[in-house]
């Protein structure tokens, strides 16, 4: 665990988690940085700790280098929620809103500090646009129908992390009948349906089990799904 040395910063201690409350250093009137290519400067990464805790990170990929650790925050608190495990929120700190902070920024290429900020800007709204295609996700058809099948419910995610770990937690609850579910599912579906349902897994980190489910015919069947189910499969893609 890691205590800021801040003096303004005050909390109080929670169970794995820092002992302090989030500023917020982020600043609306910083300058902006260019538009990027979302599609190919920014990734989403998934690590697993090696005490099981799953972190999230969004990594800029072009120079300057860098990446930041997404960190959900209770917003009566104002500190990380237990499931995120040991966080740093030493400063500098970046509220992306009012749920979800950047922390544990990494600054792979030598950046001067005043650019720091706009960087940070950038990729908030990165994470934004990401965060869109997310809800575009959800909302669409062959997803939700697969979802309602497997009895898994994705009203209240708002985000891939949310996603992934409202499937984990369900799988966990279950037993792995979450998983069993899915694979009953799959030897039913049609071929378009097939590909969505396999994509879900690889967005809630199941991927050993969607290549095995899939086996050799994956790129057949995608060359056989098109309209929504296509965009489910393409935007879940994305997301890894």
């Amino acid at each position: 665990m890691h205590n800021s040395e801040d003096s303004n910063q005050k909390g109080t201690a929670g169970m794995n988690r820092t002992a302090y409350s989030v500023d917020d250093c982020g600043n609306d009137d910083a300058v902006a940085i260019a538009d990027n290519d979302i599609n190919h400067d920014w990734q989403i990464e998934k690590t697993n700790t090696s005490d099981g805790v799953r972190q999230e990170r969004i990594r800029h990929l072009t120079m300057p280098r860098f990446s930041v650790r997404l960190v959900r925050i209770d917003p009566f608190e104002n500190c990380p929620v237990q499931v995120e495990g040991s966080v740093d929120v030493r400063k500098p700190i970046y509220r992306i809103d009012h749920q979800t902070v950047f922390c544990e920024i990494d600054w792979t290429d030598e950046l001067s500090e005043d650019q720091h900020l706009p960087w940070l800007k950038a990729a908030r709204k990165a994470h934004t646009e990401l965060r869109g295609y997310f809800d575009r996700w959800k909302s669409l058809s062959p997803v939700k129908e697969m979802a309602g099948r497997i009895e898994l419910d994705i009203g209240a995610c708002q985000s891939w992390m949310d996603y992934t770990q409202t499937f984990c937690t369900e799988n966990d609850r279950t037993e792995g009948a979450l998983v069993n579910r899915v694979r009953g599912l799959a030897g039913v579906v049609s071929t378009g349906e097939l590909p969505v349902l396999l994509a879900m897994l690889h967005a809630a980190d199941y991927s050993r089990v969607a290549d095995e489910l899939a086996g050799e015919s994956l790129w057949k069947r995608l060359d056989l799904t098109y309209g929504d189910c296509a965009e489910a499969v393409g935007l879940a893609i994305m997301r890894q």
